[in-house]
């Protein structure tokens, strides 16, 4: 039990589900949260955890790697999803070398090479969208097009994506829907035999690909296992198409409900990437779970070795302690160094690709369906816990 600074209990199923009005969804009721408590402890079917909500405090936990560690400090406990996942699972200083062998396999240098092809799969996506009028935009495009760009990247078989999209939407299946977690399981063990099986076949015709370089790579001297690249291969899968999804809904949800916004970046490009980062901002998701590795009081929060904690991110992007207006989109302000992709050493490895081909689904979109509104007829749904994001979006316009 705390006995610092009273921390109030959150249990999840309360929060509030999707409304159309973010300040009546999730991020406004954390955002109330966040300015009457620094931290809460969070409860679900899962167990709890005490959730930081303030932007300097979540920057102080995740730079003191010592005391706050992705590992549980006395069992072999990952703080993401109970799984080893490279290079994620790693502390510093081993961190730095499982990192630096895929650095560069998702940077920019990447993302411009693959350009050409993730704007085919932008355009070949709506050509299809396009003549209808109208559409569900979470499963016409938001799902497949990072799930297309990943495969790209992987130099996995295309015609894969929807054995890998069912195996993913598993994954990410809520608490409140898989109470035993079975579903959950099912799906990552479904990504894991289709990372050992691109293994084998990288094994028997290397190719280039990232699987392939980690075959030679090696950490202290040795070669990594299979077990290790199939990790690697695994946070790739969870990691590389889930979080665009969601920023894609959010972010075409934002420009339904913003029309004149939504004008000003068609005509003016220049805007597109501040756009993008406000919107990464704003409706960011998701929680950095850490293991806490020796007794220690953050924010009044009395915190015992071995306690689970989070930082989290929409409350902490949100904070404006950290960002003047934040709640708001801005277009013309100064560039802001949101912490929508972490911080510290573990933050996002592929936040480059992400950015890039996020900005490419923007200006495709603009491009050939610039005037679209929420079609009303149908309705909105969003998770809030799980896999967050939007689960539809219905647009609609003329044709």
């Amino acid at each position: 039990m705390n006995s610092g600074t009273e921390v109030p209990e959150v249990p999840l199923s309360e929060v509030p589900n999707f409304a159309a009005d973010p300040a009546r969804s999730l991020y406004g009721y954390f955002d109330q949260l966040r300015e009457e408590h620094p931290v809460v402890r969070c409860v679900s079917c899962e167990g709890s955890w005490y959730a930081f909500l303030r932007a300097q405090t979540a920057k102080a936990i995740l730079m003191d790697t010592a005391t706050f560690r992705t590992y549980h400090p006395d069992r072999s406990e990952s703080g993401y999803f109970e799984e080893e996942l490279l290079p994620a699972s790693k502390d510093p200083p081993q961190h730095k070398h499982y990192r630096r062998l895929i650095q560069n396999a998702f940077g920019i240098r990447t993302a411009k090479t693959l350009e050409p092809r993730i704007r085919e799969f932008a355009h070949t996506l709506i050509d299809e969208i396009a003549p209808g009028g109208s559409c569900d935009f979470i499963s016409a495009f938001a799902a497949p097009y990072p799930g297309l760009v990943f495969l790209e990247v992987m130099h996995f078989p295309l015609e894969d994506l929807q054995r890998l999209s069912a195996d993913d939407t598993r994954f990410w299946t809520p608490p409140e829907s898989d109470p035993d977690g079975s579903i959950r399981k099912a799906g990552l063990e479904g990504l894991r035999t289709y990372v050992r099986e691109q293994l084998a076949a990288k094994r028997a015709g290397p190719d280039g690909s990232v699987l392939s370089e980690l075959m030679s790579g090696t950490i202290e001297g040795r070669l990594l296992t299979d077990g290790e690249i199939i990790s690697y291969g695994l946070l790739a899968c969870i990691g590389g198409m889930h979080t665009t999804k969601a920023v894609l809904g959010r972010m075409m949800l934002h420009l339904a409900q913003h029309p004149a916004q939504r004008d000003r970046l068609r005509t003016a490009p220049a805007l597109r990437s501040q756009f993008l980062d406000e919107v990464l901002r704003v409706y960011a998701i998701g929680e950095s779970f850490r293991f806490v590795a020796r007794d220690v009081t953050v924010d009044g929060c009395e915190l015992k070795r071995g306690e689970r904690i989070s930082v989290h991110w929409p409350a902490v992007n949100r904070d404006p302690r950290e960002f003047s207006d934040p709640t708001e989109v801005h277009l013309d302000c100064a560039p802001r160094a949101h912490l929508a992709f972490g911080y510290g050493p573990h933050f996002c490895i592929g936040m480059h690709l992400a950015r890039h081909d996020m900005l490419i689904a923007l200006e495709t979109w603009l491009e050939r369906i610039p005037h679209f509104e929420i079609d009303k007829g149908e309705p909105i749904l969003e998770r809030v816990w799980g896999g967050a994001g939007l689960m539809s979006l219905p647009l609609r316009w003329r044709t």
